[in-house]
């Protein structure tokens, strides 16, 4: 997992800096054909082609990943519904009753797309947000909780949380563009952006990546809003 240093400007992350906003875990980058493998014990075994290559990456039950690993049972995970996840490529159950998932989006500004894991029990991350005026305010939660402050990584390095905003076809894009990562610091998950005048569009899509807890990789989430 790459960590660089953000650039921090008023609260708010700059949206040229590039930085790995991870929660959850990220396995690749502009994964393709993504298959996603569960053994008794709980280790995970991701593969997918990436840049025509195949790759393996070993999540174990405890511990950090192991690139080209694989798990050494029986797959005993099954594929999932009734779950609604943003960038969603896989939804996996195993008998525990967790629920494994595979989502793959750009978090970094500019950056390529990643491929992200994530195992949980109960309710999935949700955000929820609204435009009011030249401002746009939501709220990060996972299980009744806030979604704030740090999320280690699986090697215990602690990775700062962002909402991550952006607008549909402003500053002269296409289609969606990042405007800048908020830091979430408010223990109840609440967040806030003022919106420049370059700023203004149609829609505003909100993406939280889910917090790591424990041994519970909370699912990424996001929610489009309308000016």
């Amino acid at each position: 997992m790459r960590v660089l240093a953000p650039v921090v400007v008023g609260g708010v992350l700059a949206a040229t800096a590039a930085v790995s906003a991870t929660a959850s875990i990220t396995i690749g980058y502009d994964a393709s054909s993504p298959v996603l493998k569960v053994d008794a014990k709980g280790n995970a075994e991701v593969d997918w082609t990436e840049h025509g290559a195949r790759k393996t990456m070993l999540v174990p039950s405890t511990g950090r990943y192991l690139p080209n690993g694989h798990i050494s049972d029986r797959d005993v995970s099954k594929p999932a519904s009734g779950v609604t996840l943003p960038y969603l490529r896989v939804l996996r159950r195993t008998p525990d009753g967790r629920l494994w998932a595979l989502q793959s989006w750009p978090v970094q500004p500019n950056g390529p797309v990643e491929l992200r894991l994530s195992r949980w029990k109960g309710e999935p991350t949700a955000v929820r947000a609204t435009v009011d005026g030249g401002r746009l305010t939501g709220t990060a939660t996972f299980q009744g909780h806030g979604v704030f402050g740090f999320s280690p990584t699986t090697a215990g390095t602690p990775i700062r949380l962002y909402a991550w905003v952006d607008c549909w076809r402003c500053e002269g894009a296409s289609g969606w563009h990042r405007l800048i990562g908020v830091r979430l610091t408010e223990p109840d998950g609440t967040f806030s952006l003022f919106l420049k005048p370059a700023w203004q569009s149609s829609r505003y899509r909100v993406t939280v990546p889910g917090p790591n807890r424990g041994t519970l990789y909370a699912p990424d989430a996001a929610v489009v809003v309308t000016a």
